[in-house]
């Protein structure tokens, strides 16, 4: 029994490890195919499909002003009325108010290189000083040389409102300065636009300019302060990003623990570079959960899996010890099972001085029958005969199939209480039908009783010593007739 519970468990442990490797190892494997997959599928086309879409739209909403701007920059209207010394305030703001209404910009304007005074479409504002921090744009554009330029700033005649500038030259027919003119866009209004893609493409995206300077964010606190040189884990990339030029270009770079895939473009119109940036974790997050799912099924499954083993093991083990210590015909127990609970009967019978008795049952006549109706009626009637038994002693008796038609009753009994049992047997099987009311008249299961031999323990006696003296009795028995219990003379 011990052997065979611990091969039991052996059997679970190996199963259980087995399925453990089996189920940990392929979501392992699964997890990290998609890993690489996503990874793979982030970095060649997620990301720079977003990126160049980003790039499109973006395009087609911030070359508008340039092409307006630029536009102003040629308009004959607005360098006669800077050549004409400026005259007619009302002239410069309608057509400044005129612009701003038919596209819808934020902000229209236009300071004059002669006098630095500043027009917009409410009138005239100030004039610009280089000593002034806020007009060091001005002067800044005019030493690029550049045709036109985008800035962001505060626009002080607008309640300091955060506003992307696009500032273009206007010159005379000799090429001479006039001013500088141009629209504004509220960051805000690009800030949404920019906040739009985020949800649309589920990614952070942010525009630079080319000195790593952040100009366009849907956090305001970064723009025109924050400088990707100094930002964490890109700071390593800044320079390399800020090189980008015809080609775009794929990064990786960890910040705050977690793997960020980035891709850049530059923006030619804009001289600005676009970011859009993929949170490793975010794109893994569904792998990560059917790989916790895959887990949680292997090992629900291995549980099932395990009891119903378990219940097999325990069902076929079961059935083995029943083969192994009980008659397969009649259920009774076998003589492996009577010689271990002699063993124990003996030592009760020595510690305890409980008594021991043994009677010795074998059928009378039950050899007409398998002569005459068959084994299978025979065997049939040893079943039936087994059940009478069983019904007629103590719970804490036991009943073995000696061999053929002979049974043995271990009881903790006197020799005389082992009697009264051995009457009650007889009497039930007397009383028995064992041939069923269907049966002919003379049906020779209708002759069969029970001879029996008993005997009680006596120190130092063996299973075999204690059968052999009740076999004696039995014959003895035999030998008047049958059909009788006695006790052996010894």
């Amino acid at each position: 029994m011990k052997k065979a519970f611990n091969t039991r468990n052996r059997l679970l442990f190996v199963l259980a490890l087995t399925l453990a490797i089996s189920f940990v190892g392929i979501s392992v494997l699964n997890y990290k195919i998609t890993k690489a997959s996503v990874q793979h599928e982030i970095i060649q086309n997620d990301l720079p499909l977003t990126r160049d879409n980003i790039y499109s739209e973006l395009s087609s909403v911030l070359t508008r002003p340039i092409t307006v701007s630029t536009s102003m920059g040629s308009d004959s209207f607005l360098k006669d009325w800077a050549l004409d010394d400026e005259r007619d305030l009302d002239k410069i703001t309608r057509y400044l108010a005129q612009l701003r209404d038919r596209y819808d910009y934020f902000s229209t304007f236009f300071v004059s290189a002669k006098t630095r005074r500043y027009y917009h479409f409410k009138g005239f504002h100030k004039e610009i000083s280089r000593y002034d921090a806020h007009d060091v744009w001005f002067y800044r554009f005019i030493v690029s040389g550049k045709e036109y330029d985008l800035d962001v700033d505060t626009d002080e005649a607008s309640d300091n409102v955060l506003t992307v500038f696009v500032n273009c030259r206007l010159v005379d027919s000799t090429g001479e300065l006039l001013g500088v003119t141009g629209v504004g866009l509220q960051v805000d209004s690009v800030a949404r636009l920019i906040m739009d893609y985020q949800e649309k493409y589920d990614r952070s995206i942010y525009l630079v300019d080319a000195y790593g300077i952040v100009q366009v964010h849907s956090d305001k606190q970064l723009i025109d302060k924050a400088n990707i040189r100094d930002m964490e884990g890109i700071s390593s990339l800044a320079k390399a990003i800020l090189k980008t030029r015809v080609e775009p270009q794929n990064f990786q770079f960890t910040r705050g623990g977690k793997n960020i895939f980035l891709t850049v473009r530059y923006v030619p119109e804009l001289d600005w570079i676009i970011f859009v940036e993929q949170d490793e974790g975010k794109a893994l997050a569904a792998a990560r959960r059917n790989f916790i799912h895959t887990i949680l099924i292997g090992i629900g499954s291995s549980v099932v899996i395990i009891a119903l083993t378990l219940t097999t093991i325990n069902v076929y083990q079961r059935r083995v010890e029943a083969l192994a210590t009980t008659d397969e015909l009649t259920g009774a127990a076998n003589r492996r099972r009577l010689e271990f609970v002699f063993q124990n009967a003996v030592y009760a019978h020595e510690r305890y001085n409980r008594p021991l008795s043994l009677v010795l049952l074998d059928l009378d006549k039950f050899k007409p029958v398998n002569d005459q109706l068959g084994h299978l009626a025979g065997d049939q009637l040893l079943i039936r005969i087994t059940r009478i038994i069983s019904s007629a002693i103590r719970p804490t008796d036991l009943l073995a199939r000696w061999g053929g038609d002979e049974f043995v009753v271990l009881t903790e009994s006197t020799l005389a209480d082992a009697m009264g049992i051995t009457e009650r047997i007889r009497a039930i099987m007397i009383e028995a039908d064992l041939a069923g009311p269907e049966a002919i008249k003379d049906d020779p299961r209708r002759k069969v009783t029970l001879c029996c031999g008993l005997t009680e323990y006596s120190a130092g006696d063996s299973l075999d010593a204690m059968v052999l003296r009740a076999d004696a009795a039995m014959y003895a028995g035999k030998a008047r007739g049958g059909n009788i219990a006695l006790k052996d003379v010894n």
